[in-house]
């Protein structure tokens, strides 16, 4: 029987950076056996909270209490050995190790003898049981490197879920999971979900996520953080989507929230043309154009080669094989530094590890890829007060939260560093973007900003090529739809504002299903 009692007690919680106070006096409770939704926009201060629940920062003011007991952890460590674990926003693995070492990290001690000798079988043993019992379905000696993104997701998740019961034998764990889904396929997120809910009986959860439909479905009980405040509590079962984004954004949800009204018709002339293009065991045989003011929007799963042929385009992977022109110049080998040059930018889908630079200011993140012409004069003399000037402007227009031309970007929150990537290239003048999965980690009032400034870009006539794993962002902001599967095109669906695809139609060609649908232009 699943006692009553609450697990963690939280009571007026206050945590403050130099001026901005990004916790607020917020008053929390996770019960046993609870799943607990937390939601707000980017900077509202989720990240923040959970950093205090596990340690790693203090509280400036306020109390908490553990199973009833005063609760002050002195660093993550110490709140893992009280029961408190965590799912980071970013994936926080080391590439190169094996998955079971990633799985028992920090843990090694647990499985030597004499201090000396590693029992390295019984690790691999319990972390076999471990990944099975998470449903990861890899063999825990592989290299971490080679597991896919959402695979990677799962270890993390299976780590913080399991470990401090069955490594710790900590009774009733809690489980901080800030934002566990963005990064897994269908596939993996519902082993997620079968994972959750099994666990609950053992185990309380924190759950952390921008897409509000799976937080309803999940929890018990959601909290609303608005600008570091509580701003409501609810019960899941009695809330809805629109009433959850009226609370955190100040307003309800623009019922043209890809505004589709505002699609551009294509017809333009071509901004990029590729043909040919094989990366080995990536993708093969690839050809696409994109317009002026066109979204191309790419789709397919995890494993269809989508990311990797958008790294191919630009030459930030050059492929094997394969030409491209842009605009009416010469086909040409795909090069990065030309691609600069001729107005292309680029937004990675892993922000921290190919994104910004967290210990940089957000003005040095933004002027990253403009420092030989934008913030240099001929001479080679840096422009630092243009560079601050930029920053300011993008800042506003961007509404980046927190931000100031000389914060580090570690201190933003995802989705304002997200849009610092994004900046990068607004301060340019830029032909093509091509933007993967652009609004990772951003909450929803921010996604529709976002969404606006795509629109504004292509009425000015930038290109976009656009790779994101949500459908229905794919399906409300593209022209066209091209489908990948196994790295190859199976198909390009037209999308006009009036005759949108449905989600069925692109899974059953991501899945290589038969009877496509007769909207599908080429194959």
């Amino acid at each position: 029987m699943v006692p009553d009692r609450a697990k963690l007690v939280a009571r007026g919680i206050t945590k403050r950076f130099e001026a901005a106070t990004a916790v607020d006096r917020v008053d929390l409770e996770i019960g046993a056996g609870q799943i607990v939704g937390l939601i707000g926009e980017n900077g509202a201060g989720k990240s923040t909270l959970l950093n205090i629940f596990s340690g790693i920062v203090a509280p400036d003011a306020g109390t908490m209490e553990l199973d009833g007991r005063p609760f002050q952890p002195g660093g993550f460590g110490a709140a893992g050995a009280r029961g408190i674990a965590r799912v980071f926003q970013e994936q926080a693995l080391i590439p190169n190790l094996r998955v079971y070492e990633n799985l028992l990290l920090s843990h090694e001690a647990r499985f030597t003898r004499f201090g000396q000798i590693m029992q390295r079988r019984a690790m691999v043993d319990l972390a076999q049981a471990l990944a099975d019992e998470g449903g990861i379905g890899v063999d825990v000696t592989r290299a971490t490197s080679s597991l896919s993104f959402s695979k990677r997701q799962l270890v993390e998740i299976a780590r913080a879920c399991l470990v401090p019961s069955r490594v710790l034998g900590i009774e009733r764990p809690i489980i901080l999971l800030d934002e566990p889904t963005a990064s897994l396929d269908k596939a993996d997120e519902a082993v997620f979900f079968t994972l959750v809910t099994r666990m609950r009986n053992v185990a309380s959860f924190l759950f952390v996520s921008h897409r509000l439909t799976e937080v309803l479905r999940a929890s018990d009980f959601v909290y609303v953080l608005k600008d570091g405040r509580v701003v409501a509590k609810l019960n899941a079962g009695d809330a809805d989507e629109r009433q959850l984004h009226g609370l955190m954004v100040g307003r309800e949800r623009d019922a043209d929230y890809y505004h589709e009204s505002e699609q551009t018709t294509v017809g333009r002339s071509v901004v990029l043309e590729a043909r040919g293009l094989r990366r080995s065991g990536a993708y093969s045989d690839v050809e696409l154009a994109v317009q002026a003011g066109e979204i191309l929007g790419i789709g397919g799963l995890l494993d269809s080669g989508k990311s990797e042929l958008g790294k191919g385009l630009l030459g930030v992977e050059p492929p094997d094989d394969g030409e491209v022109r842009i605009g009416p110049g010469e086909w040409q080998r795909p090069d990065i530094g030309r691609a600069l040059v001729e107005g292309i930018g680029y937004v990675p889908s892993e922000r921290l590890a190919e994104g910004i630079i967290p210990d940089f200011p957000v003005s040095w993140n933004m002027s990253l890829a403009s420092g030989q012409d934008l913030f240099a004069s001929a001479w080679g003399l840096w422009r630092s007060a243009h560079e601050t000037e930029v920053a300011k402007g993008m800042i506003s227009d961007l509404d980046i939260r927190g931000a100031r031309p000389n914060v580090s970007c570690q201190k933003l929150s995802g989705g304002n560093q997200q849009k610092v990537v994004l900046a990068r290239w607004l301060c340019r003048s830029v032909r093509l973007l091509v933007l993967d999965n652009p609004t990772r980690g951003v909450d929803a009032g921010a996604k529709e900003e976002i969404y606006g400034i795509l629109r504004r870009l292509t009425a000015a006539g930038v290109g976009i090529i656009l790779i994101t794993d949500e459908l229905l962002e794919l399906i409300g902001l593209s022209n066209r739809i091209l489908i990948m599967r196994h790295g190859r095109v199976t198909g390009i669906v037209d999308a006009p504002p009036d005759a949108k695809p449905t989600e069925v139609e692109l899974i059953r060609l991501m899945l290589g299903s038969s009877g496509q649908p007769d909207r599908v232009l080429a194959a």
